[in-house]
């Protein structure tokens, strides 16, 4: 068979997958290539495991937790090499389907290191060194990020690890230092104290969540700080040394020089593009700091040569890469695709959860935008009380002029499902008054929502009237 395609794709994880499925659907000739795991980091070393792991400690909170409902048993104990075990059955599980469903659509997968020779040449080079070349009539660059290794003295050592190691649940230690406090920073804080390790969450800026509202950072700081994380704000990481068998982490706070110590250090600072010996400045492809510069259309700077995803902005969202794959896909064989970056949902799997799309309260107010907010408590939301889930609220944010909504965030319950109501408000361009119109079940939390909705308008139902 010819090695000639009319679509080449470097990485095999939520871009790059769907974005050759996409391809195959209209018709196209597909090769793609993968260095390591079908479905990328997402599945292999990121969101997947990372959730299976969550389920489980959920399930031991509430083993934890019966007793308060009128359900007695015996102490839940944790295994953690079960809990290794299960979260490998459910990365396997899904890797397979991905190659299924790669195989399904006719798609070549190609096990190799990729590197463009061309604008529609890529280098494939085999794990026993074997190469090959693969023309294409057009490239989609999908290649992900890598996690950020701040310049910190001392993090080189032992037991200090990065997200990529920790969906492997290292452990089990008696501390652990996580540096980052943002989503994957919080969700292993959530995870280790559950499991009975004593955790300190280290934040260089003022809240946690730094991406969100100070109110919505609030309700989940407290949670965690119940749950026996210590948190620690305005903290800058100054090193790592080893000392007694120990980590001790040295750090500044507000200008006081501290330290704390702990068994392993988490290093939950960020991502960075995955863009390194890939053959990018042999062909041209411009690059900013963040990542591959494209167009609006998602094509870089060599004309046919396309990209998707973290490489973009190292930071990302696995759905939103899949988005981009689709439309840069859909660009490059003829289509038009288009993402609508104005609604782009995002969760942090804690507890509780934490959900947003579009702009913030905070987003909203810096851009000058005249704004009318609903907030709506899950502790007046019936489902939530009768599940013992009273915790956060749902916020939505509207134009003031002309009611139309523009974000939503929700802290509380299944948040990072109930914000799939206010993404499709938001993309179909609905104002709070539709939602506001719009009949929920009773009962469900997502009558949060629907009371949210009302009380952008002074008209909630189940919280006494706003004092003038």
């Amino acid at each position: 068979m010819s090695n000639t395609y009319d679509l080449a794709i470097l990485g095999g994880g939520p871009a790059g997958y769907v974005g050759a499925i996409r391809a195959a659907q209209l018709g196209a000739r597909v090769a793609i290539v993968e260095r390591d795991a079908w479905g990328g980091t997402c599945l292999n070393r990121g969101c997947i495991p990372s959730k299976a792991l969550i389920h489980a400690v959920e399930a031991l909170v509430l083993a934890k937790e019966a007793k308060t409902f009128g359900i007695i048993f015996g102490e839940a104990k944790v295994d953690w090499e079960g809990l290794r075990n299960y979260k490998s059955r459910v990365v396997k599980q899904l890797r397979s389907g991905v190659e299924t469903l790669l195989d399904g659509n006719r798609v070549t997968k190609l096990a190799g290191r990729g590197k463009l020779l061309s604008p529609e040449e890529i280098q494939v080079t085999a794990d026993d060194g074997s190469q090959e070349v693969v023309k294409a009539r057009k490239v989609l660059l999908a290649t992900g990020a890598v996690p950020l290794i701040p310049p910190i003295p001392g993090v080189d050592a032992p037991n200090v690890f990065t997200s990529d190691q920790a969906v492997d649940l290292p452990g089990p230690f008696e501390a652990v230092v996580i540096v980052g406090a943002g989503a994957v920073g919080c969700e292993f804080a959530y995870i280790y104290s559950q499991l009975g390790t004593k955790v300190t969450l280290m934040e260089m800026l003022p809240h946690i969540l730094p991406t969100e509202d100070a109110d919505v950072a609030e309700v989940l700081a407290k949670c965690l700080k119940r749950a026996g994380v210590k948190i620690l704000c305005e903290a800058k990481v100054l090193g790592v040394r080893q000392a007694n068998g120990r980590k001790h982490v040295e750090y500044d706070c507000r200008g006081t020089c501290e330290t704390v110590e702990a068994d392993a250090v988490l290093l939950a600072v960020g991502r960075r593009a995955a863009i390194t010996d890939i053959g990018l400045e042999q062909v041209g492809v411009e690059t900013h700091r963040a990542g591959v510069c494209v167009n609006e259309h998602l094509e870089t700077s060599v004309p046919g040569i396309f990209a998707a995803g973290d490489c973009l902005r190292g930071v990302g969202l696995a759905h939103l890469a899949s988005h981009e794959a689709l439309a840069a896909v859909e660009n490059a064989l003829g289509e038009a695709g288009h993402v609508n970056y104005d609604c782009v949902p995002a969760a942090i799997y804690t507890h509780p959860e934490v959900a947003s799309v579009g702009l913030t309260q905070t987003k909203a107010t810096e851009k000058g935008i005249d704004v009318s907010v609903g907030i709506f408590p899950f502790a007046a939301n019936s489902r939530a009380v009768a599940t013992h889930q009273r915790e956060g609220f749902v916020k939505l944010i509207a134009d003031a002029a002309t009611g139309r909504l523009l974000g939503a965030t929700i802290v509380g319950p299944n948040a990072s499902e109930l914000i799939a109501e206010p993404a499709l408000a938001i993309q179909m361009g609905a104002k709070a008054a539709d939602v506001a119109e719009t009949i929920h079940s009773h009962p469900t939390l997502a009558e949060a929502v629907h009371e949210a909705a009302l009380d952008v308008f002074g008209r909630c139902l189940h919280m006494p009237p706003r004092k003038s």
